[in-house]
Formats: C-alpha cells, structure tokens, sequence
C-alpha cells in the first residue's frame, strides 16, 4: 500500500511523515526498498530538511542497513540544502558500511559540489580525498584525476596521500601504466608537495600499497627498469615492502635473466626478516633454468624444501619445461627430475 501511494504522486507529507513513523515502530523493520520509496516521495516534494532528519532517525534504529539507494537520497537532500559538506562523509559511512556507490550516487555529490562552489562555498583536502576515493570505487578514475587536478588549481591547499593512492591503484588496475608513473613522478616532483624533501615536515609519502601497485603494473608491462628503479626509491624513502613486493621485482628480475641480482635480492630480503614463499622459489628457480643454471636450481629447490616449503603446481611447470630443454646434462636431468618427484611425493 505504501508503495502504491508513494508511486501515485498523490501521496501528502502529513500521511508520509504519518507512514514512517509507523514504520520505524515495526518490529521486523519493513524493507530498504519501502523505506526508499517514503523518502524518494518526500523529496520530490522538495521536503528536502524532513528527509535528511529520517535518515538520521533510520542510522540510529538498531538492525537498519541502508543501501546505496538510502544513501544517495540522503546526499541529494543535502546537497539541496547546499550542505554539500555534509553530503560527504555520508559518502564515508556509506563506504564504511561496505557498499559500492554508483555512478547516481557520485554524480549528485558532484553536482552538488559545483553549486556549492558557485555559491561562494569551499572544501577542504579531506573532503577531496573523499570524493576521489568514491570516485575510484566506482572506476571513475579520469574524473578522479579530474577533481585531483582541480585541488592544485585552487591552490589553497595540497593534496593529501588519500587522494594519491586510490587513482594510482586504479589506474594500475587499469593497465594504464604509463598514467600511473606520470602521476607518482608528478606526486614527486611537484615543488609544493616537496613530497620527499620534507617527508617528516609534511607527513605525505607513498606507502607501501602504492609502490607496490607501481612496482606490480611495470613488472606485467615489462618495464622491469622501472620496477627496479622504484623499489630503489621504495628502499631510500624508508618504505618497507612486503613479500608481494618482493616477488613482483624478483619475477621481473628472473624474466630478464638478472639471476645474480635476483639471488642477492632474497638475501636481502632475508636480513629484513622476509620469508621467501613457493611464489619467489618458483620464480627463482624458473629464472635460473631459463639461463641454464641447472645446479643452482637443484640448490635453489633443495633450500626450499629444507625450509620446509612444499612445491606446487608452478613447480611442476616448471620441471616439465627444464626437463624438456634439450640442453640440460643427463646427469642433472636425472638429480632434477628425482628431487622434484620425491618432495611432491613427500608433499
């Protein structure tokens, strides 16, 4: 019946304002889809501050979870009131609460952020990094750069590491390798972040999720001189990687037949307290056929299984392709193939 009304176009404020409050007393509450129905209906009716005072009542019952749909309600009232400020950290708990905004709901707060600006209103660095990061969410990465963009114009303030982070891993994601590095260089070099020169004075610097995402996105593009290069930077800046960051410039390093490099690499890795897992071993030990160091590798797999890593699938790839090389001396063939058969039976 309450859709029926809400539909209609018929329906009064006094007798919606009447259904909600019914509502909100049920026990189960009725569902999200009739709840957005009541509030769609009294904003068209330009109710826009009774709306925002619902949501507020809904946020606070105990078992309501709002959708995107609730949600993006909630903003356009909002940004209506030209509280377009407000409208963002609905987009926050909106992402706190696990769902996804859609394209709706990211074009309202946008539309509501340009007559908020007309209208003489301005924002601030985190209200920026907010939007960018729903933006990302949804795969607007171009306007993510957009509104990035627009911060340094205005000029009276600078972006934050929030609003890099989320459009570089996008734009990773994305295969879009070259955008990426263009935007962590212009992160560097851009004078008014003086990102490096004064990382304590500012506290802005990429983490470790960046260089990562980088270092992982030049390895697929085959760029491992620059994976290279911003693991150095990675290192020099006091970033430390972690075991996913290791073994994407270690495969890049092993598909380039840099083995000594990549060897001395896991030593390194060690000393911080890094454990190699079977995903670095295999790209070692691939790395290391591949340039026909055939011993190193029956080395190299026998260390793994000393430390108690089991091969896997990849390992067994792996064997195969050696075992199929028709370099390989008979004698090692045979060591090869007999260590790799007995761990697997072990495993």
């Amino acid at each position: 019946m309450i859709q029926t009304r809400c539909k209609s176009g018929k329906i009064r404020k006094d007798e919606a304002l009447g259904y909600f409050n019914s509502m909100i007393q049920t026990k189960p509450l009725p569902s999200i889809w009739t709840f957005n129905c009541l509030l769609g209906a009294i904003s068209k009716m330009k109710q826009y501050s009774a709306v925002v005072s619902m949501c507020k009542q809904l946020m606070g019952c105990a078992h309501f979870r709002p959708d995107v749909s609730t949600m993006t309600i909630f903003m356009n009232c909002l940004c209506r009131l030209n509280r377009v400020d407000l409208g963002f950290p609905v987009l926050a708990i909106t992402l706190k609460y696990g769902l996804e905004p859609n394209a709706r709901c990211i074009n309202t707060l946008l539309h509501g952020l340009c007559k908020y600006k007309e209208k003489g209103y301005t924002c601030n660095a985190i209200t920026y990094a907010i939007m960018i990061n729903g933006l990302c969410k949804v795969g607007k990465i171009s306007k993510a750069v957009e509104i990035l963009k627009k911060m340094w114009e205005d000029g009276r303030f600078k972006p934050i590491q929030d609003c890099y982070n989320p459009i570089i891993d996008g734009l990773c994601k994305e295969s879009r390798m070259d955008d990426a590095l263009t935007l962590f260089r212009d992160m560097i070099s851009k004078k008014a972040l003086a990102l490096f020169g004064t990382m304590t004075k500012k506290r802005i610097k990429p983490d470790v999720v960046t260089f990562t995402s980088l270092i992982s996105a030049s390895c697929k593009s085959g760029n491992w001189e620059e994976a290279v290069m911003l693991f150095k930077t990675m290192i020099d800046h006091v970033v430390l990687p972690n075991i996913v960051t290791y073994g994407a410039v270690l495969d890049a390093l092993c598909k380039e037949g840099k083995t000594a490099e990549a060897l001395n690499l896991v030593e390194e890795m060690i000393r911080r307290g890094e454990k190699p897992d079977v995903v670095i071993y295999n790209s070692l030990i691939n790395g290391l056929c591949r340039t026909r160091q055939w011993r190193e590798a029956t080395r190299l797999f026998d260390k793994m299984v000393c430390h108690g890593i089991s091969p896997d699938c990849i390992t067994l790839m792996i064997r195969s392709s050696a075992l199929c090389n028709g370099g390989i001396p008979d004698e090692v063939r045979k060591e090869f193939k007999a260590r790799i058969d007995g761990a697997l039976k072990l495993g």
